[in-house]
């Protein structure tokens, strides 16, 4: 007997449910059936059905009579006798897949009636997402049940985030917020740095409301350089072009300081005994000066952190990686914030930029993420194409200063960010020029968003199957995405894709449908 799979987590409606089961009540049906049709069996059922006098077996002519060369003591021909043998296991075979169809069909209606006549007091699976989506859903809701189960506390998570200056921070957000929601992670805080520290925060505060997370702190940070050679970073048009930002004197960011936030929570933790995951998906300024400044806080209450950026570990020494943004901020603070990671053995994971680009996620995502009418579905959609084509006037800069990185220049952008070399185009055509790009913006890069995804939980992470990195598990330290040679991204990437979807998308869907 096929056993029917277990019963899924709730969704938001039954009939969403009951055209799911029936969908697979149908798909074992048509697996019988196979089985049935391509049936040795029944092939040699087939077999036997020859015209009168000839052989089953091979289509010769049975000749009768005492000096036939296929003759039994009963009187009838082998032919006769192997095909009454067929007759009889097509007749016994016919049988066995009758009764499997039917048993099967037993089951599956049980499982059906299981499901339309449970209605779940609290649907957790959004509508409007695929099943293979919905089913990432049913794997973190597995998580989450046996983290209950044996008393396990999902990881508590405090963001440093620059919102606003990229897309993928928003991203980060719409993805944390979910894995919030189905209890797989609890927010506990944001900081928004990077100039202008408050107007980021009012964009994050504005981001939080807008995804029911109204009760989420947020505070500005520093301005994510060093003090001694200030810089200052260049506003572009798409960064703040929204209508959620909170207002300037809205009375949660006034008084709310990230230092003292931060403070705050690790009090909390070690008050508790409830240790803090770090995600640091920014510049390292603000939790470089917090370790100076609290090293026996942060010590005492975080129990892991994850960052994007880079690093390499080196006899057992962890070396920013200088390429990485974030670590370029303050590159003198990158460096003593992870020697500081390193002598106070805290379990740490960097995603890095070769993580993030082997992730196949197209501009498809973002148009779904717009259509569910969700405010910051459409924000990224739009910011989406202004900031890639503002990193791309960067890139074609002659000047390598005048580039958002100088590595980063024409030929590196198109070929990482875009689908102009996916598509033929003749010997000496002229790259395109500023919006003669945007047919080719299809790929989206979320570097902070894998990120995000790497503070649900290593038990998780294991079951969602989106990491590839078992030859690391003896290290405290570990890198998802090695530039090589050879070059090793440390993830499955459609798998990885097909988790972030799910989220991005139930995310805003679950907003939309009131689903708390």
């Amino acid at each position: 007997m096929v056993a029917p799979p277990p019963l899924p987590f709730a969704t938001n409606n039954q009939n969403h449910r009951k055209g799911r089961a029936v969908k697979l009540i149908v798909a074992t049906i048509a697996s019988i059936k196979f089985f049935a049709t391509t049936s040795p069996h029944r092939e040699a059922s087939k077999s036997s059905q020859k015209a009168p006098g000839m052989d089953a077996g091979n289509g010769n002519r049975i000749i009768s009579g005492s000096g036939s060369r296929n003759s039994n003591t009963d009187g009838r021909s082998e032919g006769q006798s192997h095909v009454e043998s067929q007759q009889g296991s097509s007749k016994q075979h016919s049988r066995y897949s009758i009764a499997t169809l039917l048993d099967t069909l037993r089951s599956w209606w049980a499982y059906l009636n299981q499901l339309t006549s449970s209605s779940p007091s609290k649907p957790m699976i959004p509508d409007g997402l695929t099943l293979e989506e919905a089913a990432q859903y049913e794997t973190l809701l597995r998580v989450v049940e046996a983290r209950r189960a044996d008393g396990t506390k999902p990881p508590r998570v405090v963001v440093i985030t620059d919102l606003a200056k990229d897309y993928d921070d928003l991203a980060a957000m719409v993805v944390l917020k979910e894995l919030h929601r189905v209890g797989c992670v609890k927010l506990m805080g944001f900081i928004a740095n990077l100039m202008p520290a408050m107007d980021r925060a009012r964009f994050g505060r504005g981001a939080l409301d807008e995804l029911d997370l109204q009760l989420i702190p947020i505070a500005r940070g520093t301005s994510g350089f060093p003090e001694s050679g200030f810089k200052k970073h260049k506003i572009l048009d798409y960064e703040f072009d929204c209508d959620f930002m909170a207002d300037q004197d809205d009375p949660r960011l006034v008084t709310q300081k990230g230092e003292d936030l931060l403070l705050r929570l690790c009090q909390d933790a070690i008050r508790s005994g409830d240790k803090l995951t770090l995600l640091l998906i920014s510049s390292l300024e603000d939790i470089f000066t917090f370790s100076l400044k609290y090293p026996n806080e942060l010590r005492a209450a975080v129990s892991n952190i994850i960052l994007q950026g880079g690093y390499t570990i080196s006899e057992g020494k962890l070396e920013p990686d200088e390429s990485a943004n974030n670590n370029r901020y303050d590159f003198e603070a990158a460096q003593k914030f992870h020697t500081f990671m390193q002598e106070s053995k805290i379990p740490t994971t960097v995603y890095t930029k070769v993580a993030a680009f082997a992730t196949p996620l197209t501009s498809q995502l973002f148009g779904e993420m717009a259509e569910t009418k969700h405010p910051l579905g459409k924000h990224l959609r739009h910011v989406q194409t202004f900031q890639n084509l503002a990193f791309y006037r960067s890139a074609s800069s002659k000047d390598p200063k005048e580039r958002f990185a100088p590595f980063m220049d024409q030929e590196w952008f198109l070929r990482n960010r875009s689908s102009w070399f996916n598509v033929h185009h003749e010997p000496g055509t002229p790259y395109p020029k500023d919006e003669e790009l945007i047919p080719y913006l299809t790929k989206v890069v979320i570097y902070d968003a894998l990120a995000a995804l790497g503070a649900a939980g290593s038990d998780a992470l294991h079951d969602l199957n989106v990491l590839r990195i078992d030859d690391q598990e003896a290290s405290i330290h570990k890198i998802v995405g090695k530039a090589g040679p050879p070059s090793d991204p440390g993830i499955n990437p459609e798998q990885m894709a097909l988790v972030l979807s799910a989220l991005l998308k139930g995310s805003l869907l679950s907003c939309q449908q009131g689903i708390r």
